[in-house]
């Protein structure tokens, strides 16, 4: 373990460098103003880990923010990986030195992770300035999974040239690339001429100017695939999808309201009726008596007990068995998983199907970490049912009531002050774009931002898993 005095040493060091790769002189006091900027809101990870998150102006962590990207078929194509817009607009009229910092916290923030692997076949989108495109950390996403989305700022001509180069040995890595336009870049048309993705910001063009650049950019000889972004409505989104988009983004994918009951195949008093036979300590035999007349629920119980992923030698035809091979704690959450099973689901409960499972594997995850509680099995059910009453379009109190949970489950979904409750906020706050909202729910659950950036890209890899097998 390092001394105070080793750490203090790193540090130095580091900084050291910091200083000789910056110059010298006046130019040296302005990379190191545009560092101590960086550094409020993206710090550099040296070689100790943090002891923990500090309020004020110390310590301070850099939260990656992610959006679903869908598809034409309603589906989740991908994530898309970026500092929050806002910000993001920001840097680009910084310093060179400045965007090169911020985009290196992306990247260091994400790198470690596999992102490509652990999201199958997803693709992984992360934005960049033309500045950062020879970072030696892009060697970890040499994935075509992996797509380069770069951001430009002001370029000049002298710029068209060093980019064309660095995208040319990016393609020869194996990772394709993209560009994010929010108004129309005359100067970089021949760069645009070998991009795999364009992204078009539909808040800064109106409906015309998207059809038409829509048409432009498809006619193009390599046939790009065509994202819109920053879509506020559904209206939004079926106007971009007549337009003939391929990919779609923006606050419309979780828009709750106008929401309608979900249709499933599930018997979901049924479900709960059986929860609660479960949580009550029942015999396996009355179990299966109360799911005898559920024809739904015993073909899936059975299909799932002798599925190869369960590993038994001799098959399984009869319900009292399955549910004593499983256990009581393996069969209530396989039951609890089958309160988002839908027929023919449309996009938004896709998404928020997804979602609510994210937040059951990421709470889980964190079990007895910082100030989180050493209950995983509780966590699972919390981030689960935390958006129940939305799926079910009931609400909250009248689920509870038909439901036995854990007190301190219920006491988490009513929102009541709580370390469960703080877990919960947590997970919410990821799905933000708001990286301070994240910082601060981190900080009260007593955890760094490289865990919390862990366990979530494997709670969306495994939800992944979960929903693909479910379709």
């Amino acid at each position: 373990m390092r001394t105070g005095a080793n750490q203090s040493g790193l540090v130095h060091k580091m900084l050291g460098l910091l200083r000789r790769l910056l110059g010298k002189g006046s130019a040296e006091s302005k990379s190191q103003r545009a560092f101590q900027q960086l550094n409020q809101v993206a710090p550099l990870k040296f070689a100790s880990k943090p002891e923990g998150p500090t309020v004020g102006n110390n310590k301070k962590y850099s939260f990656i923010c992610r959006e679903a990207v869908l598809n034409r078929q309603e589906r989740i194509e991908g994530y898309d990986f970026s500092l929050e817009r806002a910000l993001q607009s920001r840097m680009l009229e910084k310093s060179a030195q400045t965007r090169r910092f911020f985009d290196d916290a992306v990247l260091r923030n994400l790198a470690p992770l596999g992102l490509p692997a652990l999201l199958g076949h997803r693709i992984t989108f992360i934005h960049l300035s033309p500045l950062s495109l020879d970072n030696s950390l892009l060697d970890a996403f040499a994935s075509m999974n992996a797509v380069i989305m770069v951001t430009p700022g002001g370029m000049a001509a002298a710029d068209l040239s060093d980019t064309h180069a660095s995208l040319r040995r990016l393609k020869d890595m194996g990772i394709r690339h993209g560009w994010r336009l929010s108004k129309v870049r005359p100067e970089i048309e021949e760069l645009l001429a070998d991009a795999d993705f364009i992204e078009l910001d539909s808040s800064n063009f109106d409906g015309i100017e998207l059809k038409a650049l829509y048409r432009k950019f498809h006619a193009l000889p390599n046939r790009p695939k065509l994202i819109v972004s920053e879509l506020q409505t559904v209206d939004d989104f079926n106007l971009s999808y007549h337009c003939g988009f391929d990919y779609f983004m923006g606050p419309f994918v979780s828009d709750r309201r106008k929401w309608q009951p979900s249709k499933s195949d599930i018997n979901r008093l049924k479900v709960f009726e059986v929860l609660n036979l479960v949580r009550s300590g029942a015999k396996p035999h009355a179990i299966a008596y109360c799911l005898r007349t559920e024809s739904m629920l015993t073909y899936k119980l059975l299909r799932y007990i002798n599925s190869p992923g369960i590993g038994l030698l001799h098959k399984i035809d009869d319900i009292s068995q399955a549910l004593l091979v499983l256990g009581s704690d393996r069969f209530y959450r396989w039951l609890s998983l089958l309160l988002f099973d839908f027929t023919k689901p449309n996009y938004q409960e896709r998404i928020m199907n997804e979602q609510a499972l994210v937040r059951a594997r990421f709470m889980e995850l964190l079990a007895g970490q910082g100030k989180i509680p050493d209950n995983g099995e509780q966590l699972f059910l919390t981030g689960l049912f935390s958006m129940l009453d939305v799926m079910m379009a009931q609400p909250l109190g009248e689920i509870l009531k038909q439901i036995a949970l854990p007190d301190a489950v219920v006491m988490a979904l009513r929102n009541e002050p709580g370390p469960m409750c703080d877990a919960l906020a947590l997970a919410s706050a990821l799905e933000s774009k708001a990286p301070h909202a994240m910082a601060a729910a981190a900080l009260k659950c007593g955890l760094d931002t490289q865990t919390v950036t862990a366990a979530t890209i494997e709670a969306l890899s495994w939800a992944h898993q979960v929903s693909s097998a479910g379709e």
